[in-house]
C-alpha cells in the first residue's frame, strides 16, 4: 500500500474521482461536488493537507484537513479543520486511521500549522481521543430558542478575553464561508446566520447584543457551551468539539465555538 501526500489544490483535483468513490463506499451517498469544491478548491485561506492510502489503483483511506481562519486580539491563528475521514471497510483493522492522520499532522508541522480542530461524530470520537490524543472537552450542544429566550441567555455567549474565534472580519474569508453551496446566509455587521427550513442557524457573532437584530419570526438554533445547564431543556443534539496541538499547545477553552466553524452548518 502506498501513501500519497497532498498539499496543493492541483493534487486534490487529480485524486478527486477516487475520493468521491471512497466517500460513496463509506457514507452510502455521493459527495456533493459543489461543497467539495467550496471546501478544497475555493478556500481563500489556502490548500488543504491530506494523506491518501492506495492499494494498487484503489483508494482505501483518506484523512484531510482544510485551513480555517481564526483570530484573537493577539492576531491570526494558523488552524486547520479535520473533515471527511474515510477508511474502506476492508481495511479498518490495518491502523490506517492513525497512520494517515499522523502523516497529515507531520505534513502540517512542516508548514507551521498551529493546530487541527473539528467536530468528530460519535463513531470517530473514541479514535480521536484514544489514538490521536485529541483534547475533547464536555460536548457542546445545539439548542433552539426564540429571540427573547436567546437575549435572556446572552451572558452565556460572551467571548472571554483571549479567546480565538472565526474571523469573518476578513472580507475574503467571510465571503467564502457565507457562500457555502446549498445555504442562504446573511451578514449584518458582525452577525452571521443562515435560514434552514423554519428556523435560523446562528453561524457567528462578535457580541451577543447582536442577537437583537435577528429576525424573530423563526426559531433560532445556536451552539451552546457544554457547561451551560440552563438551556439543556432546549437541546436538539450534542455537538462534540476538540482538537490537537501541532506547533503550539491546544486548549479548547481558548476557542469560542460557533456553528460557522463547522462544515456541517
Amino acid at each position: 500500500m502506498d501513501i500519497i501526500q497532498l498539499r496543493d489544490k492541483a493534487g486534490f483535483v487529480e485524486h478527486r474521482g477516487n475520493i468521491e468513490s471512497l466517500f460513496i463506499e463509506c457514507f452510502g451517498d455521493r459527495l456533493s461536488p459543489d461543497v467539495w469544491e467550496w471546501a478544497y478548491l475555493r478556500n481563500p485561506n489556502g490548500a488543504g493537507i491530506a494523506s491518501l492510502c492506495y492499494d494498487g489503483t484503489r483508494l482505501v483511506g483518506h484523512y484531510a484537513m482544510i485551513p480555517v481562519r481564526l483570530r484573537s486580539d493577539a492576531g491570526v491563528f494558523n488552524a486547520y479543520q479535520s473533515m471527511t475521514t474515510m477508511v474502506s471497510a476492508d481495511y479498518r483493522k490495518e491502523g490506517l486511521f492513525v497512520k494517515l492522520a499522523t502523516d497529515t499532522y507531520t505534513q502540517a508541522k512542516s508548514v507551521d500549522v498551529d493546530c487541527v480542530l473539528g467536530f468528530p461524530n460519535a463513531m470517530s470520537t473514541p479514535g480521536f481521543r484514544n489514538k490521536l490524543n485529541w483534547i475533547l472537552p464536555e460536548p457542546d450542544y445545539v439548542a433552539v430558542l426564540d429571540r427573547a429566550e436567546l437575549m435572556q441567555a446572552a451572558d452565556h455567549f460572551k467571548r472571554r478575553e483571549g479567546q480565538w474565534h472565526l474571523d469573518l472580519g476578513d472580507t475574503a474569508n467571510r465571503e467564502w464561508r457565507l457562500s457555502k453551496p446549498g445555504t442562504s446566509c446573511a451578514w449584518d455587521d458582525g452577525l452571521a446566520y443562515k435560514r434552514y427550513e423554519d428556523q435560523l442557524d446562528v453561524l457567528a457573532f462578535d457580541d451577543p447584543a447582536q442577537f437583537e437584530r435577528l429576525p424573530q419570526e423563526r426559531g433560532i438554533s445556536i451552539l451552546v457551551p457544554g457547561h451551560v445547564s440552563e438551556l439543556r431543556h432546549k437541546m436538539v443534539f450534542e455537538y462534540q468539539f476538540g482538537g490537537f496541538g501541532i506547533c503550539r499547545p491546544f486548549d479548547p477553552n481558548l476557542v469560542q465555538r460557533q456553528m460557522g466553524m463547522s462544515d456541517v452548518f
